[in-house]
């Protein structure tokens, strides 16, 4: 079987979700900083994971390879300098580096200073960029990668898991809006909730409620008000017990370089409302057929798009749900797993 060695900052479930399925097809080993939770757990036995604090070094790492280099490495992001030493002295053996990115070209002085400094620290080290969708690819495209040296798609939401939840002909449909992620300041949640009390003003006889699940440093800020639901952490099993009560996906965010958890909502089958600085919303909402977008920073575009989904009779949240599955599912993990042998061709 083929190499494939990674290296990323944490292993997240969907991550963990993808390897596990390549590892049919390839012997993976990720290259992480270890936190002994569940979803490295569920890898035992199929991925070999070497925590970077106990494996700290480029010479460490490729001595806990035996000497077997990889045939394809994979770099999350270009932020760690042992990250490109290793793809440095790998493309030098002749293994195939591709670096993994989510970062989106937005054009800032900052990016264009960068687009100019990965022409000589990026493109000698790298034979590919796999971006999570065009906006990354875009940011590669100006650093001089050729057009065939490109691919999209470095994430892809656990299929099976999120499909599972997929319930099309709820009756009747949840009015229910949830907002899943982290209380902070990035995510615009304040903004969110006025908008929706601006909606339910506009709509007193509406029934819809708005939904958050998570925690941060703006807990104590949250809106207290009867029809505002916060419900703190909740683990993953937890969330997935509670989807079914809930009837449309909101992300806010001011800033979202992608956000796998869109197209999670998407296979569940969730008609979504996103900011338009939700990258990931780029492949998975297609505004009037499964949701709306807004500008995050206009608190009347945000209240406008609640209400258009308030507006929506249950067949028409059910037409949209429908489509969001088919545009979730149209990347599902298998097609991540082909991705990734892509490479060695």
């Amino acid at each position: 079987m083929k190499r494939m060695l990674f290296a990323v900052c944490e292993v997240a479930g969907y991550f963990a979700a993808s390897v596990r399925a390549l590892s049919e097809h390839a012997e993976v080993t990720v290259w992480t900083k270890l936190k002994g939770n569940d979803v490295e757990a569920a890898l035992e036995g199929h991925v070999r994971l070497l925590d970077d604090t106990a494996v700290p070094t480029v010479d460490a790492l490729l001595t806990a390879l035996g000497g077997h280099l990889p045939d394809v490495f994979f770099c999350g992001g270009w932020a760690d300098r042992r990250c490109l030493d290793l793809a440095t002295r790998l493309h030098a053996a002749g293994v195939r580096t591709v670096l993994m990115l989510d970062t989106p070209w937005l054009g800032t002085p900052k990016q264009w200073l960068n687009r100019l400094v990965g022409r000589v620290v990026l493109r000698p080290r790298f034979d590919f960029a796999w971006g999570a969708g065009e906006p990354q690819v875009g940011y590669m495209r100006r650093v001089g990668f050729p057009e065939n040296r490109l691919r999209t798609g470095v994430y892809a939401a656990d299929s099976a898991k999120f499909s599972a939840l997929y319930a099309p002909d709820r009756d009747p449909w949840p009015h229910v809006f949830l907002y899943i992620g982290r209380y902070v300041s990035v995510k615009n949640m304040r903004r969110m909730e006025r908008a929706f009390l601006r909606a339910l003003d506009r709509m007193p006889e509406s029934d819809w409620r708005l939904c958050c699940i998570g925690g941060g440093e703006l807990w104590e800020e949250r809106t207290q008000h009867p029809r505002i639901d916060h419900l703190g952490y909740k683990t993953p099993q937890e969330i997935q017990r509670f989807i079914p009560q809930t009837g449309c996906f909101v992300l806010p965010s001011v800033f979202e370089p992608w956000g796998v958890v869109v197209q999670e909502a998407a296979q569940m089958g969730l008609p979504l409302l996103c900011s338009d600085a939700v990258q990931a919303a780029t492949d998975f909402l297609r505004p009037g057929e499964n949701g709306f977008r807004f500008d995050p920073r206009n608190e009347a575009a945000i209240t406008e798009a609640f209400c258009a989904a308030m507006l929506l009779p249950d067949e028409a949240l059910r037409a949209m749900g429908r489509r969001s599955h088919a545009l979730g599912m149209a990347y599902a993990t298998a097609d991540w797993v082909q991705r990734a042998l892509s490479f060695l061709d």
